[in-house]
């Protein structure tokens, strides 16, 4: 009796093709392609998925702001002043000091995943024994809350608490590796910043968000705020935008601020008295 044997394309089915090197080599091209091609797409989804994740913990950080604000009769978190040594409590070394454990059970909400000083941060060490308490988060609060003696919000609340800063974005994202020096968690609306002298790395300003920072407003509102303009530009005292507003800085005292007026958001709205 004959034994059949299927033929496909001429050869036996007991053998199989192996690749030659030319085409090993073409496949091995065309994957170095697509990951060229690729590779800038994932990183720009990560990094959305990253600033996405920002947004959420400053909503994680206002549900903590508000919940401590009910239990102190509505005043947000201050911080101790330094004694005439120079001392500060490291239990009052910033403002989210006073939040953690019982209003945020998560410190790690602190940290932005976009912030590239992230990992020199570590909010979960304790703050007694923190070699930077102070500068141990990414977000700022917004300074004149405290220059102005604002921490009553229920009392001298803004005009309009939906476009008025209560966190942000903090830099400056160049850092020696270890220690980062963020103003002790405090958002200055002039921190001295001029292109021509001091260059991007000494200001608080980021534009770590595709040019944009992250913004909680007073009203509990999250927005992402264009920068990288305001990053190549010198700041003024007087902004028409600002002004339009209702900004006090404007308005009453002609000092110089960045300006997130495009954006609908201001560092204060409605006035204040003259002896803040």
């Amino acid at each position: 009796m004959q034994r059949r044997v299927t033929i496909i394309g001429g050869r036996s089915d007991r053998f199989r093709r192996a690749f030659t090197l030319v085409e090993l080599l073409a496949v091995i091209a065309i994957v170095g392609v697509l990951i060229v091609i690729l590779l800038p797409s994932a990183r720009r989804s990560m990094a959305h998925a990253s600033s996405t994740l920002c947004l959420n913990h400053l909503r994680e950080l206002d549900r903590a702001l508000q919940q401590y604000r009910m239990d102190n009769r509505g005043f947000l978190p201050d911080v101790a002043e330094p004694s005439p040594d120079g001392d500060i409590d490291p239990q009052a070394a910033a403002w989210y000091s006073r939040l953690s454990p019982v209003y945020l059970q998560n410190p790690m909400v602190q940290i932005c995943p976009s912030d590239p000083a992230r990992n020199a941060l570590n909010p979960t060490e304790p703050y007694d024994r923190h070699p930077n308490a102070a500068n141990a988060s990414s977000y700022g609060m917004n300074g004149l809350i405290r220059a102005g003696n604002l921490w009553n919000l229920d009392r001298r609340g803004p005009k309009s608490p939906l476009q008025t800063i209560l966190l942000a974005d903090m830099g400056p994202d160049v850092f020696d590796g270890r220690r980062v020096d963020r103003n002790d968690g405090w958002l200055p609306w002039d921190d001295g910043y001029h292109p021509a002298t001091a260059g991007l790395t000494k200001s608080w300003l980021t534009g770590r968000h595709f040019g944009h920072i992250n913004v909680l407003t007073v009203g509990g509102a999250v927005k992402s705020v264009r920068t990288a303009e305001l990053m190549e530009e010198r700041i003024r005292s007087y902004y028409g935008s600002c002004a339009s507003g209702g900004c006090p800085l404007c308005l009453q005292f002609e000092v110089a601020h960045y300006s997130f007026a495009p954006a609908r958001v201001f560092w204060w709205t409605g006035t204040l008295n003259s002896s803040e």
